[in-house]
Order: C-alpha cells, then structure tokens, then sequence
C-alpha cells in the first residue's frame, strides 16, 4: 500500500503532512513517488490564500480521473479548506472518500477504516477546544529519515480576532500541549540526530496562557527544552507582538541555544491599518519592543510578514511600512498582496485600491526589502558564523547551512547533514552568503 500526500499553505500544514506520513508509514503504507501509483491521495489544505486554495481545487478535481481508472483508491482532504467548506468539498467532489480538518489529525486510521464501505465521505470536523479533550500527534521518525532539522508542535488554534484571518473558524480556540509531552518528543528527536527544533503555534509566545500547560510559560518552556534535551538549537514561530514580554526578551540573553532570530510578524507598519486589522498593537508598541530586543541581543535577526493593500491603505499608510522596513533592518520579509477570504471581517469592508495599485505598492516593497536584507549580509562578510547543514547546496561539492541568525550560507565539502560548522563569510547575496570552513 502507498500513499501521496500533496500540501498547500504554511509551516503547520506541511508539519502535520509529515506526522501524517509518520501516521500511515506505522500503519503499512509506504511513501509514493507520484499519485498515479498511490493507494490513498491526501490533500492537506489551505484556506490563508486564495491561490492556495484553487490549487488545490483544481488538484483535487484531477483525482477523479484516476479514481475511475482506479476504484480502490481513496481520496482524502484534510486542513483548513475541509474545515471550512466541507460541505462543499463534499458537493463538488463526490468521489473525495475522506474529510478531516486540523483538529482530527489522530482520526485518520479510523476514517481510512471506514472509508471503502461509505456511501458518502466520511469525516472528522469537530473542533476541540480544551486540553484535556485535544490530542497532540507526537513525531519521532525512524533514524533514517530524520534530518537536522524538525518542527515541534506545542499548541494549537489561535483566541484572536484579526479581522483578514480566517484561522480562529477554522482551527478553534488556543490549546497549550503539556509541557512534558512536548519535552518527550524534543528528547526522541534528538536522540535521532536533531539537532534544531522550531516550535510552532498560531501565536507561539502565548503558550501556557491562562493557566493552562500545567502552568509553564513559553520562557519557561524554552528553558526547560534548553536544560533537559540534548538539542542544541532551539527557534519557534510565529509569535504575536502584542504577547512579546520583558521575560522572552530576557530568555534570549540567558539561553544559549535559543538562536538569535525572531520572526515577528508587522503585517503593517501603519497604526490606523493595525487598528481596522484589529491586531492590537500599534506601529509605537512594536517598534518600542524590537527596539528593547535589539539593545538586549545586539545582532539579532528579525524577520516578518508584512500584508500590502489591506483594505483602506493609502498610500500613507504604506510609506508607514517602507519607513519601519528601514528603521527595524528586517533581514528578510515575506510579504503578500491583501486576499480577500470569505468568513472575515476584513472580506465586508471597502476597497477602492486596484489591484495594480497593490501589486506595484509590493514591488516597491520588495525593492527595498532586498536593498536591507543585502546591507545587513554584506556587513557579515569577514565574520567567522556557526552554521547547522541542513542538505546540499545548489551544486556538486556544495552543502547548505543556516547561521542561528536565519541566513542561508553555501560552503564547499566535506560536510555531513547535522553537522555543525564553523565558516568565515566571503561574500554576500540578497538573501544567502558563501562561507568557507574554518579548521578547527
């Protein structure tokens, strides 16, 4: 039995693809090189973007031709678009065997039970929004599939009310995971070769809020991940300004293997956008604690998302963002035009900017992002970085490593997946660097 999984959108859903994977590998199935060979198709959805979500529309409508060819495959869709629109999904594509969103990961085995007798697809849509009822899929890959790097789920949902977001409807309320299971599975793996975690969540730094994860902060998390696992880097993302405390800034001087990077998303840099965005902050709060960040970790990296064409920007309003772009140093910026998704507060308000207008406002952005991020590069060409290698490099004899600061560096072998490494900078690119080892 084989099985192809084809994911769509964020960090999270290509994280809970490969639990999925880890999922149906303990079940039997093997991984299929393309889905003309597979026994089960799944998509793992996205409802963020719309482009996202046509394509993935559009690949789902092609497995009926193979489902014909083929009346043993099952087809399966998964993520925030069955969440969202099930019973459309269900409608449009009556040969989908299988529906589960973010929340029912851990009902998979059950449903492909289920599914070669259904009379329509079966589903899992629930949301659930108490820890005591949310199961937490832990991931420990066999040896020989683990890399150096890995994601770590540590909570789920999101309790704000962002008003272009459409995740709150489609992954429920915050659920913090106990502090324990999480440091189970850093402790796994690492003893299967990893050697950086990333800890995901839809607002990571308000982990532990309220009471819940047994009464354990982030900070406090990150420490105990740092004290009682053999891991030697430690990143998370994506936390929201408005929950970035003194203490996490504290945790960053104290902790040594949390890596000097943050990535803290703007989404505007003007006040009145962050208002009618309803994200809670303003232009002043943020500034104010980057600031405090960087006079506490001299040369940390901050990246961030930044929305162009919000509904009522103007033009002033965007001179906000390109004015905070240059005043914070962003090394690196992953920016969108507005889309409108359907279910959000955002989606009922007025929009008189073309589309033109937008997509000219991102190309300036992006001119002068790269002129930021290529200044802060080119001021570490002489300095000596450690570097993790993550894989090869774009050419023969070349590996591929990332400095605690989030930077990309090439350097000539030999080199090992996992291995840490000492590099002087030699040159500088928009968003990568050539390095050459240093002998030990």
């Amino acid at each position: 039995m084989q099985y192809f999984i084809k994911t769509f959108g964020c960090q999270m859903n290509e994280h809970d693809s490969v639990k999925i994977g880890a999922m149906l590998r303990q079940m039997g199935y093997q991984p299929a090189d393309r889905p003309e060979t597979a026994d089960f198709i799944l998509f793992n959805t996205c409802t963020i973007r719309d482009k996202a979500q046509m394509k993935a529309m559009s690949e789902i409508g092609k497995t009926a031709v193979l489902k014909e060819q083929h009346p043993g495959l099952v087809v399966g869709v998964c993520g925030c678009v069955a969440q969202q629109q099930k019973e459309a999904v269900a409608s449009r594509f009556p040969h989908v065997d299988l529906l589960f969103g973010p929340d029912q990961i851990s009902k998979l085995p059950e449903l492909l039970e289920k599914a070669p007798q259904r009379k329509r697809a079966v589903s899992a849509l629930d949301l659930v929004n108490t820890q005591a009822d949310y199961e937490f899929v832990s991931l420990i890959p066999p040896k020989d599939q683990s890399g150096a790097t890995a994601y770590v789920t540590i909570m789920k949902g999101c309790d704000n009310a962002c008003t272009f977001c459409i995740v709150p409807s489609v992954r429920g309320a915050e659920v913090s995971r106990p502090a324990d299971d999480i440091l189970n599975e850093v402790k796994g793996l690492a003893r299967h070769g990893v050697k950086e975690v990333t800890l995901l969540g839809q607002t990571v730094n308000s982990y532990g809020r309220g009471g819940r994860a047994d009464g354990v902060s982030f900070p406090q998390l990150l420490r105990r991940i740092a004290d009682e696992t053999a891991i030697q880097r430690i990143r998370f993302t994506s936390p929201h300004p408005k929950d970035l405390r003194e203490d996490l800034i504290q945790e960053y001087v104290e902790n040594q293997k949390l890596c000097r990077h943050m990535h803290l998303p703007l989404q505007s840099g003007s006040s009145d956008v962050l208002k009618a965005m309803k994200r809670a902050y303003s232009r002043e709060h943020y500034l104010k604690m980057v600031k405090m960040l960087q006079a506490a970790v001299p040369g940390i990296a901050i990246t961030t998302d930044i929305i162009v064409g919000f509904p009522g920007e103007t033009e002033a309003d965007f001179q906000d963002t390109l004015d905070m772009i240059r005043e914070v140093g962003f090394v690196q910026i992953y920016a969108f035009v507005y889309s409108k998704r359907p279910g959000t507060k955002a989606a009922e308000m007025p929009d008189d900017t073309s589309l033109a207008v937008k997509e000219e406002r991102l190309q300036r952005l992006f001119d002068l992002a790269n002129t930021v991020a290529r200044a802060h590069n080119d001021s570490l060409i002489g300095t000596e970085q450690e570097i993790l290698i993550e894989g090869e490099g774009e050419r023969p004899g070349q590996w591929r490593g990332r400095t605690a600061g989030y930077t990309i560096v090439n350097v000539d072998g030999p080199a090992a997946v996992g291995q840490m490494m000492r590099v002087k900078v030699s040159k500088a690119y928009n968003y990568s660097l050539i390095g050459e080892q240093v002998s030990a």
